[in-house]
Protein backbone atom coordinates (compact mmCIF):
# COMPACT_ATOMS: atom_id res chain seq x y z
CA UNK A 1 0.00 0.00 0.00
CA UNK A 2 1.22 3.54 -0.94
CA UNK A 3 0.15 6.16 1.72
CA UNK A 4 -0.11 9.89 0.16
CA UNK A 5 -0.97 13.05 1.09
CA UNK A 6 -2.40 15.29 -1.25
CA UNK A 7 -2.24 18.99 -0.48
CA UNK A 8 -4.74 21.02 -2.67
CA UNK A 9 -6.53 24.28 -1.61
CA UNK A 10 -9.80 24.01 -4.25
CA UNK A 11 -12.10 21.56 -2.71
CA UNK A 12 -13.86 20.79 -5.78
CA UNK A 13 -10.31 19.91 -7.69
CA UNK A 14 -9.05 18.21 -4.10
CA UNK A 15 -12.07 16.21 -3.93
CA UNK A 16 -12.16 15.46 -7.45
CA UNK A 17 -8.42 14.00 -7.10
CA UNK A 18 -8.87 12.07 -4.04
CA UNK A 19 -11.82 10.03 -5.84
CA UNK A 20 -10.26 9.62 -8.75
CA UNK A 21 -7.05 8.20 -6.90
CA UNK A 22 -8.66 6.08 -4.53
CA UNK A 23 -9.41 3.89 -7.45
CA UNK A 24 -6.10 2.30 -7.35
CA UNK A 25 -6.58 0.26 -4.62
CA UNK A 26 -2.98 0.44 -3.99
CA UNK A 27 -3.03 4.02 -2.88
CA UNK A 28 -4.06 5.05 0.53
CA UNK A 29 -4.96 8.83 0.15
CA UNK A 30 -5.03 11.41 2.95
CA UNK A 31 -5.89 15.36 2.22
CA UNK A 32 -5.47 18.67 3.49
CA UNK A 33 -6.35 22.22 2.11
CA UNK A 34 -3.33 24.17 3.32
CA UNK A 35 0.27 23.64 3.75
CA UNK A 36 0.28 24.14 7.58
CA UNK A 37 -2.21 21.16 7.95
CA UNK A 38 -0.03 19.14 5.86
CA UNK A 39 3.21 19.72 7.92
CA UNK A 40 1.36 18.64 11.04
CA UNK A 41 0.08 15.53 9.44
CA UNK A 42 3.45 15.02 8.61
CA UNK A 43 4.50 15.29 12.17
CA UNK A 44 2.35 12.46 12.87
CA UNK A 45 2.40 10.48 10.00
CA UNK A 46 5.26 8.83 7.61
CA UNK A 47 3.91 9.26 3.94
CA UNK A 48 5.35 7.40 0.58
CA UNK A 49 4.73 10.61 -1.75
CA UNK A 50 3.18 14.15 -1.12
CA UNK A 51 1.31 15.57 -4.02
CA UNK A 52 1.03 19.28 -3.74
CA UNK A 53 -0.73 22.49 -5.53
CA UNK A 54 1.79 24.80 -6.21
CA UNK A 55 -0.45 27.83 -5.77
CA UNK A 56 -1.95 28.23 -2.09
CA UNK A 57 -2.88 30.86 0.38
CA UNK A 58 0.47 31.72 2.73
CA UNK A 59 2.52 29.36 1.40
CA UNK A 60 2.82 27.70 -2.07
CA UNK A 61 4.04 24.35 -3.33
CA UNK A 62 7.41 24.96 -3.94
CA UNK A 63 7.79 27.06 -0.37
CA UNK A 64 6.19 23.21 1.46
CA UNK A 65 8.69 21.49 -1.03
CA UNK A 66 11.64 23.34 0.49
CA UNK A 67 10.83 23.24 4.11
CA UNK A 68 10.71 19.11 3.96
CA UNK A 69 14.06 19.84 2.44
CA UNK A 70 15.08 22.24 5.27
CA UNK A 71 13.62 19.49 7.58
CA UNK A 72 15.21 16.37 6.46
CA UNK A 73 12.09 14.79 5.25
CA UNK A 74 13.05 13.20 2.05
CA UNK A 75 9.51 11.97 0.83
CA UNK A 76 9.04 12.58 -2.87
CA UNK A 77 6.88 15.13 -3.68
CA UNK A 78 5.08 16.07 -7.08
CA UNK A 79 3.93 19.23 -7.98
CA UNK A 80 0.00 19.04 -9.43
CA UNK A 81 -0.95 22.41 -10.40
CA UNK A 82 -3.08 24.36 -13.03
CA UNK A 83 -0.92 27.66 -12.76
CA UNK A 84 2.43 28.67 -13.30
CA UNK A 85 4.73 27.84 -16.61
CA UNK A 86 7.78 26.73 -17.61
CA UNK A 87 10.07 28.59 -15.10
CA UNK A 88 7.91 27.24 -11.88
CA UNK A 89 8.72 24.02 -13.21
CA UNK A 90 12.15 24.53 -13.65
CA UNK A 91 12.25 25.71 -9.93
CA UNK A 92 10.17 22.77 -8.68
CA UNK A 93 12.30 20.66 -10.17
CA UNK A 94 15.72 21.97 -9.19
CA UNK A 95 14.10 22.36 -5.66
CA UNK A 96 13.85 18.80 -5.71
CA UNK A 97 10.76 18.04 -7.01
CA UNK A 98 10.21 14.38 -7.78
CA UNK A 99 8.14 15.34 -10.94
CA UNK A 100 6.15 18.50 -12.76
CA UNK A 101 2.28 17.50 -13.31
CA UNK A 102 0.64 20.75 -15.73
CA UNK A 103 -3.28 19.95 -15.26
CA UNK A 104 -5.25 19.99 -18.17
CA UNK A 105 -8.63 20.17 -19.61
CA UNK A 106 -8.52 16.21 -20.31
CA UNK A 107 -9.09 15.51 -16.26
CA UNK A 108 -8.63 11.67 -17.64
CA UNK A 109 -5.76 11.91 -18.84
CA UNK A 110 -3.88 14.05 -16.78
CA UNK A 111 -5.08 11.40 -13.38
CA UNK A 112 -3.70 8.80 -15.36
CA UNK A 113 -0.58 10.14 -15.60
CA UNK A 114 -0.75 11.73 -12.05
CA UNK A 115 -1.35 7.91 -10.86
CA UNK A 116 1.68 6.85 -12.55
CA UNK A 117 3.85 9.39 -11.27
CA UNK A 118 3.13 8.68 -7.51
CA UNK A 119 4.20 4.38 -8.27
CA UNK A 120 6.77 5.49 -9.84
CA UNK A 121 8.19 7.83 -7.11
CA UNK A 122 7.35 5.07 -4.71
CA UNK A 123 9.39 2.59 -6.71
CA UNK A 124 12.55 5.12 -6.49
CA UNK A 125 12.29 6.00 -3.02
CA UNK A 126 12.16 2.39 -2.21
CA UNK A 127 15.14 1.48 -4.30
CA UNK A 128 16.84 4.80 -2.73
CA UNK A 129 16.18 3.26 0.68
CA UNK A 130 17.20 0.02 -0.04
CA UNK A 131 20.59 1.29 -1.24
CA UNK A 132 20.94 3.61 1.69
CA UNK A 133 21.37 0.32 3.90
CA UNK A 134 24.11 -0.71 2.27
CA UNK A 135 27.35 1.27 2.42
CA UNK A 136 27.81 1.92 -1.75
CA UNK A 137 30.82 4.19 -3.08
CA UNK A 138 31.93 5.28 -6.32
CA UNK A 139 35.72 5.41 -7.10
CA UNK A 140 36.29 7.84 -9.72
CA UNK A 141 39.79 7.62 -11.14
CA UNK A 142 40.81 10.97 -12.83
CA UNK A 143 43.87 11.93 -14.71
CA UNK A 144 43.76 15.65 -16.76
CA UNK A 145 40.04 15.66 -16.71
CA UNK A 146 39.48 19.53 -15.82
CA UNK A 147 36.53 19.46 -18.48
CA UNK A 148 34.05 16.40 -16.84
CA UNK A 149 35.63 15.44 -13.70
CA UNK A 150 33.29 18.15 -12.08
CA UNK A 151 30.02 17.23 -13.81
CA UNK A 152 30.50 13.53 -13.10
CA UNK A 153 31.04 14.26 -9.33
CA UNK A 154 28.04 16.39 -9.63
CA UNK A 155 26.09 13.44 -10.99
CA UNK A 156 26.55 10.49 -8.44
CA UNK A 157 22.86 10.12 -6.97
CA UNK A 158 22.21 11.03 -3.01
CA UNK A 159 22.32 7.40 -1.82
CA UNK A 160 25.67 7.10 -2.69
CA UNK A 161 27.55 7.10 0.65
CA UNK A 162 30.93 7.88 -0.22
CA UNK A 163 32.72 9.26 -3.32
CA UNK A 164 36.52 8.63 -3.97
CA UNK A 165 37.79 11.20 -6.34
CA UNK A 166 41.44 9.63 -7.35
CA UNK A 167 43.55 12.25 -8.75
CA UNK A 168 46.24 10.73 -10.43
CA UNK A 169 49.26 13.22 -10.69
CA UNK A 170 46.91 15.43 -13.06
CA UNK A 171 49.02 18.55 -14.67
CA UNK A 172 45.89 20.36 -15.11
CA UNK A 173 43.00 21.98 -12.69
CA UNK A 174 41.40 18.40 -12.23
CA UNK A 175 42.83 18.40 -8.25
CA UNK A 176 41.33 22.24 -7.44
CA UNK A 177 38.02 21.44 -9.11
CA UNK A 178 37.70 18.16 -6.96
CA UNK A 179 38.67 20.33 -4.30
CA UNK A 180 35.80 22.89 -5.02
CA UNK A 181 33.56 19.84 -5.13
CA UNK A 182 34.13 18.28 -1.95
CA UNK A 183 33.57 21.48 -0.03
CA UNK A 184 30.06 21.68 -1.52
CA UNK A 185 29.42 17.77 -1.19
CA UNK A 186 30.47 16.22 2.05
CA UNK A 187 30.74 12.97 0.68
CA UNK A 188 33.71 13.59 -1.84
CA UNK A 189 37.01 12.14 -0.74
CA UNK A 190 39.68 13.49 -2.74
CA UNK A 191 42.70 10.98 -3.18
CA UNK A 192 46.05 12.82 -4.40
CA UNK A 193 48.89 10.70 -6.22
CA UNK A 194 52.13 12.81 -6.27
CA UNK A 195 53.00 10.56 -9.08
CA UNK A 196 51.03 8.82 -11.94
CA UNK A 197 50.23 5.54 -11.37
CA UNK A 198 47.66 4.84 -13.75
CA UNK A 199 44.20 4.13 -13.99
CA UNK A 200 44.65 0.57 -12.61
CA UNK A 201 46.75 1.88 -9.59
CA UNK A 202 43.94 4.54 -8.78
CA UNK A 203 41.51 2.13 -8.64
CA UNK A 204 43.84 0.24 -6.27
CA UNK A 205 43.56 3.29 -4.28
CA UNK A 206 40.20 3.78 -4.34
CA UNK A 207 39.13 0.57 -3.49
CA UNK A 208 41.82 -0.03 -0.36
CA UNK A 209 40.25 3.48 1.07
CA UNK A 210 36.71 1.66 0.57
CA UNK A 211 38.04 -1.32 2.39
CA UNK A 212 38.99 1.06 5.52
CA UNK A 213 35.82 2.62 5.86
CA UNK A 214 34.10 -0.59 5.23
CA UNK A 215 32.02 -0.28 2.77
CA UNK A 216 29.73 -3.32 0.90
CA UNK A 217 29.83 -1.94 -2.49
CA UNK A 218 32.40 -0.19 -4.31
CA UNK A 219 31.35 0.91 -8.29
CA UNK A 220 33.73 2.54 -10.39
CA UNK A 221 33.16 5.19 -13.18
CA UNK A 222 35.55 7.12 -15.18
CA UNK A 223 36.32 10.72 -14.32
CA UNK A 224 35.50 11.44 -18.03
CA UNK A 225 31.22 11.78 -17.67
CA UNK A 226 30.84 8.73 -19.70
CA UNK A 227 29.00 6.28 -17.74
CA UNK A 228 25.68 7.27 -16.73
CA UNK A 229 24.85 7.06 -13.34
CA UNK A 230 21.11 6.13 -14.39
CA UNK A 231 21.93 2.65 -14.64
CA UNK A 232 23.32 2.32 -11.35
CA UNK A 233 20.74 0.36 -9.62
CA UNK A 234 21.20 -2.16 -12.43
CA UNK A 235 24.92 -2.77 -11.19
CA UNK A 236 24.12 -2.80 -7.63
CA UNK A 237 20.79 -4.69 -8.01
CA UNK A 238 22.65 -8.32 -8.79
CA UNK A 239 25.87 -7.99 -5.80
CA UNK A 240 22.84 -6.50 -2.82
CA UNK A 241 20.30 -9.64 -3.66
CA UNK A 242 23.83 -12.19 -3.77
CA UNK A 243 23.02 -13.21 -7.67
CA UNK A 244 27.02 -12.06 -7.98
CA UNK A 245 30.15 -10.33 -6.81
CA UNK A 246 30.89 -8.46 -9.52
CA UNK A 247 29.17 -7.11 -12.32
CA UNK A 248 30.53 -5.58 -15.60
CA UNK A 249 29.08 -2.97 -18.29
CA UNK A 250 27.96 -3.59 -21.14
CA UNK A 251 27.40 -1.39 -24.19
CA UNK A 252 27.64 -4.14 -27.21
CA UNK A 253 24.43 -5.89 -26.54
CA UNK A 254 21.76 -3.61 -28.56
CA UNK A 255 22.44 -1.77 -31.83
CA UNK A 256 21.46 1.53 -29.75
CA UNK A 257 24.02 1.30 -27.05
CA UNK A 258 27.03 0.20 -29.42
CA UNK A 259 25.48 3.50 -31.52
CA UNK A 260 28.43 6.43 -30.99
CA UNK A 261 31.45 3.93 -30.11
CA UNK A 262 34.62 5.11 -32.80
CA UNK A 263 35.21 2.32 -35.34
CA UNK A 264 38.63 1.48 -34.68
CA UNK A 265 37.78 1.22 -30.59
CA UNK A 266 34.85 -1.12 -31.74
CA UNK A 267 37.20 -3.22 -33.92
CA UNK A 268 39.84 -3.40 -31.12
CA UNK A 269 37.39 -4.10 -28.16
CA UNK A 270 36.12 -6.85 -30.31
CA UNK A 271 39.15 -8.29 -30.33
CA UNK A 272 40.34 -7.92 -27.03
CA UNK A 273 37.26 -9.79 -25.91
CA UNK A 274 37.85 -12.75 -27.44
CA UNK A 275 41.53 -12.89 -25.91
CA UNK A 276 40.24 -11.63 -22.12
CA UNK A 277 37.73 -14.50 -22.53
CA UNK A 278 40.11 -17.26 -23.02
CA UNK A 279 42.54 -15.68 -19.95
CA UNK A 280 40.20 -14.99 -17.79
CA UNK A 281 37.37 -17.73 -18.04
CA UNK A 282 34.34 -15.70 -18.01
CA UNK A 283 33.21 -16.71 -21.52
CA UNK A 284 29.57 -15.21 -21.05
CA UNK A 285 30.82 -11.96 -20.55
CA UNK A 286 30.23 -9.22 -23.78
CA UNK A 287 32.32 -6.43 -22.80
CA UNK A 288 35.08 -7.37 -20.74
CA UNK A 289 37.19 -4.25 -21.55
CA UNK A 290 34.66 -2.11 -19.67
CA UNK A 291 35.77 0.25 -16.99
CA UNK A 292 32.39 0.89 -15.62
CA UNK A 293 31.98 -2.06 -12.81
CA UNK A 294 30.51 -2.73 -9.32
CA UNK A 295 32.21 -5.29 -6.56
CA UNK A 296 31.51 -7.03 -3.59
CA UNK A 297 33.35 -6.09 -0.49
CA UNK A 298 34.64 -9.96 -0.05
CA UNK A 299 35.58 -9.81 -3.70
CA UNK A 300 37.46 -6.84 -2.96
CA UNK A 301 39.30 -8.28 0.33
CA UNK A 302 40.11 -11.63 -1.77
CA UNK A 303 41.49 -9.79 -4.69
CA UNK A 304 43.38 -7.64 -2.62
CA UNK A 305 43.76 -4.16 -4.55
CA UNK A 306 47.47 -3.81 -4.35
CA UNK A 307 47.84 -6.40 -6.51
CA UNK A 308 46.15 -5.07 -9.57
CA UNK A 309 47.96 -4.16 -12.93
CA UNK A 310 48.69 -0.31 -12.31
CA UNK A 311 47.93 0.45 -15.97
CA UNK A 312 44.88 0.24 -18.86
CA UNK A 313 44.47 -3.56 -18.59
CA UNK A 314 43.72 -3.53 -14.79
CA UNK A 315 39.77 -4.98 -15.90
CA UNK A 316 41.20 -7.45 -17.63
CA UNK A 317 43.67 -8.46 -15.03
CA UNK A 318 40.76 -8.13 -12.38
CA UNK A 319 38.45 -10.38 -13.89
CA UNK A 320 41.58 -13.01 -14.30
CA UNK A 321 42.09 -13.18 -10.46
CA UNK A 322 38.31 -13.05 -9.94
CA UNK A 323 37.62 -16.05 -11.60
CA UNK A 324 40.45 -17.91 -10.18
CA UNK A 325 39.16 -17.23 -6.53
CA UNK A 326 35.08 -18.24 -8.17
CA UNK A 327 33.75 -15.01 -7.97
CA UNK A 328 30.26 -15.06 -10.10
CA UNK A 329 30.44 -12.13 -12.53
CA UNK A 330 27.79 -10.98 -14.67
CA UNK A 331 26.73 -8.33 -17.62
CA UNK A 332 25.07 -5.26 -17.08
CA UNK A 333 23.52 -2.85 -20.88
CA UNK A 334 24.40 0.13 -20.69
CA UNK A 335 24.45 3.33 -22.72
CA UNK A 336 28.11 4.98 -22.87
CA UNK A 337 28.24 8.71 -23.96
CA UNK A 338 31.00 9.52 -26.51
CA UNK A 339 31.90 12.78 -28.04
CA UNK A 340 31.35 15.11 -24.78
CA UNK A 341 34.62 16.20 -24.27
CA UNK A 342 36.26 13.14 -23.45
CA UNK A 343 39.65 11.77 -24.61
CA UNK A 344 40.73 8.37 -24.61
CA UNK A 345 44.15 7.90 -23.24
CA UNK A 346 44.61 4.08 -25.21
CA UNK A 347 46.50 4.08 -28.17
CA UNK A 348 45.01 0.80 -29.53
CA UNK A 349 47.94 0.00 -31.89
CA UNK A 350 50.49 -0.69 -28.59
CA UNK A 351 47.70 -1.43 -26.21
CA UNK A 352 46.35 -4.46 -28.26
CA UNK A 353 50.10 -5.91 -28.14
CA UNK A 354 50.77 -5.06 -24.68
CA UNK A 355 47.91 -6.64 -23.40
CA UNK A 356 48.21 -9.49 -25.13
CA UNK A 357 51.79 -10.12 -23.12
CA UNK A 358 49.36 -9.45 -20.20
CA UNK A 359 46.31 -11.72 -21.03
CA UNK A 360 49.36 -14.65 -21.73
CA UNK A 361 50.85 -14.51 -18.34
CA UNK A 362 47.47 -14.18 -16.33
CA UNK A 363 45.83 -16.93 -18.93
CA UNK A 364 48.84 -19.47 -17.14
CA UNK A 365 48.64 -18.03 -13.62
CA UNK A 366 44.90 -18.89 -13.76
CA UNK A 367 45.52 -22.94 -15.00
CA UNK A 368 47.96 -22.93 -12.07
CA UNK A 369 45.88 -21.41 -9.66
CA UNK A 370 42.60 -22.75 -10.07
CA UNK A 371 42.96 -26.13 -11.75
CA UNK A 372 46.59 -26.86 -9.99
CA UNK A 373 47.27 -25.21 -6.52
CA UNK A 374 43.54 -24.63 -5.93
CA UNK A 375 41.22 -27.45 -7.25
CA UNK A 376 42.30 -30.04 -9.86
CA UNK A 377 40.83 -30.71 -13.59
CA UNK A 378 42.42 -32.10 -16.64
CA UNK A 379 41.85 -29.14 -18.44
CA UNK A 380 45.13 -28.02 -17.95
CA UNK A 381 46.37 -31.44 -19.81
CA UNK A 382 44.18 -30.34 -22.72
CA UNK A 383 45.70 -27.09 -22.83
CA UNK A 384 48.84 -28.21 -22.19
CA UNK A 385 48.45 -31.31 -24.68
CA UNK A 386 46.62 -29.01 -27.55
CA UNK A 387 49.52 -26.10 -27.47
CA UNK A 388 52.33 -28.66 -27.81
CA UNK A 389 50.81 -30.30 -30.72
CA UNK A 390 50.07 -27.23 -32.33
CA UNK A 391 53.59 -26.06 -31.73
CA UNK A 392 54.81 -29.50 -33.10
CA UNK A 393 52.58 -29.50 -36.31
CA UNK A 394 53.63 -25.39 -37.34
CA UNK A 395 57.41 -26.79 -36.62
CA UNK A 396 56.45 -29.44 -39.03
CA UNK A 397 54.99 -27.39 -41.19
CA UNK A 398 57.79 -25.23 -42.03
CA UNK A 399 59.73 -28.07 -42.39
CA UNK A 400 58.01 -30.02 -44.77
CA UNK A 401 57.76 -26.49 -47.03
CA UNK A 402 61.98 -26.74 -46.31
CA UNK A 403 62.34 -29.97 -47.74
CA UNK A 404 60.16 -29.38 -50.58
CA UNK A 405 61.50 -25.83 -51.80
CA UNK A 406 65.28 -27.28 -51.27
CA UNK A 407 65.49 -31.41 -51.93
CA UNK A 408 62.11 -31.26 -53.98
CA UNK A 409 61.03 -34.02 -52.06
CA UNK A 410 57.55 -35.14 -52.02
CA UNK A 411 55.16 -33.08 -49.30
CA UNK A 412 52.09 -35.41 -49.00
CA UNK A 413 53.07 -37.67 -46.34
CA UNK A 414 54.50 -34.51 -44.55
CA UNK A 415 51.54 -32.21 -45.27
CA UNK A 416 49.27 -34.89 -44.41
CA UNK A 417 50.95 -35.40 -41.46
CA UNK A 418 50.93 -31.66 -40.00
CA UNK A 419 47.49 -31.46 -40.84
CA UNK A 420 46.09 -33.76 -38.44
CA UNK A 421 48.76 -32.79 -35.59
CA UNK A 422 46.84 -29.33 -36.09
CA UNK A 423 43.76 -30.46 -36.00
CA UNK A 424 44.28 -32.80 -32.97
CA UNK A 425 46.06 -29.49 -31.08
CA UNK A 426 42.67 -28.05 -32.14
CA UNK A 427 40.22 -30.53 -30.76
CA UNK A 428 42.28 -30.26 -27.19
CA UNK A 429 42.05 -26.59 -27.08
CA UNK A 430 38.42 -26.39 -28.11
CA UNK A 431 37.61 -29.67 -25.29
CA UNK A 432 39.84 -27.63 -22.80
CA UNK A 433 38.01 -24.47 -23.73
CA UNK A 434 34.37 -26.28 -22.95
CA UNK A 435 35.37 -27.29 -20.04
CA UNK A 436 36.22 -24.30 -18.94
CA UNK A 437 32.84 -22.79 -19.98
CA UNK A 438 31.39 -25.39 -17.74
CA UNK A 439 33.28 -24.54 -14.60
CA UNK A 440 32.04 -21.32 -15.31
CA UNK A 441 28.43 -22.13 -15.29
CA UNK A 442 28.94 -23.75 -12.00
CA UNK A 443 30.40 -20.66 -10.31
CA UNK A 444 27.53 -19.83 -7.34
CA UNK A 445 27.63 -16.76 -5.16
Amino acid sequence: MISVLLVEDDPDVLELTRLFLERDLELNIDVCSSVKEALRKLNNKIYNVIVSDYLMPEINGIQLLKTLKFQGIETPVIIFTGKGGEEIAIEALNSGATFYLQKSENPRFQFAKLRKMIHEAALKQKTEEQYRENNICVVIPAYNEEKLIGSTLNSVPDYIYRIYAVDDASTDRTPEIIQECAEKDARIFHIRHEQNRGVGGSIASGYNEALKEGMDIAVVMAGDNQMDPSYLPNFLDPIINRQADYAVGNRLQAAEYRKGMPRLRFFGNALLTLLTKIASGYWQLMDPQNGYTAISRRAMERLDPNTIYPRYGYCNDILVKLNAFGFKAINVNHQARYNIGEVSGIKYRTYIFRLSRLLLKDFLWRLKEKYVVLNFHPLVFFYLFGAITILISLVLGVYSLYIKLVFDETLFIRATLTILLFLMGSMFLLFAMLFDMEQERNIQW
